[in-house]
């Protein structure tokens, strides 16, 4: 089975994670965490948290948003994993890249990390604070490579921010580069559902978008069931 969730940031909103410890998962079973997981933010804390993470016992798989450790994350070796270049964070956990296609139980997911953080006057440059954060034109120019294999069409998209449309008239908040560069999605790809994190709440947005913090979603091919 597929689970999917919002922010984690380590082990600040990991308690939302406990209720998949009842659904028994094994490593068949794969938990998308759609950024700022917060595994990867300091030499420190990272024994800890992968102890944390270790106990859910399954697959995690999780995009970077703009609280990760940059540098840590590009240290990593790079694997294959579904079909998607990823960082290979721990035996289970992989951290997979902006651009990327993963193909987990032939569902299809477009997967473009990375947000600008708004409390960066109090983020300390290279400490907590990283200008890697921001999605490139790069990275986009990867998604695009990718789509054209599977002729623009996904079953999902991906994200940590979400599109300059979609910011500033729905969710009321201020564009910036990054939700700018996320503007060819809707112009350009096919998919059934965009799921995204970052703004920290849990509602749809329309039939196809949701935002998604604390809620935990099972994925099929076709629709999205609540746990």
């Amino acid at each position: 089975m597929i689970y999917i969730t919002g922010d984690t940031h380590g082990d600040i909103d990991f308690n939302k994670l406990e209720r998949l410890k009842e659904k028994k998962l094994t490593y068949k079973d794969t938990l998308v965490i759609l950024g700022d997981c917060g595994i990867c933010w300091s030499i420190k804390e990272t024994t800890y948290l992968l102890e944390l993470y270790r106990s859910l016992r399954c697959t995690i798989i999780f995009l970077d948003g703009n609280h990760e450790n940059f540098d840590i994350l590009e240290s990593l070796p790079v694997v294959e994993h579904c079909g998607a270049l990823m960082h290979s964070v721990d035996k289970h956990i992989y951290h997979v890249m902006r651009g990327e296609i993963m193909n987990i139980e032939g569902i299809t997911f477009l997967c473009i990390g990375g947000a600008h953080s708004i409390d960066i006057m109090w983020r300390v440059p290279g400490i907590s604070w990283w200008p890697r954060e921001n999605i490139e034109e790069r990275d986009i120019n990867n998604a695009k490579k990718k789509l054209r294999k599977y002729n623009n069409q996904v079953d999902f998209v991906l994200t940590h921010c979400v599109d300059s449309l979609t910011v500033t008239k729905i969710l009321k908040f201020e564009k910036d580069s990054s939700t700018d560069q996320l503007k060819f999605i809707d112009r350009t790809v096919k998919y059934k559902y965009w799921l995204f994190g970052h703004y920290h709440y849990d509602f749809w947005l329309n039939k196809k978008k949701l935002c998604m913090y604390q809620d935990i979603y099972q994925i099929n091919k076709e629709k999205l069931i609540k746990i």
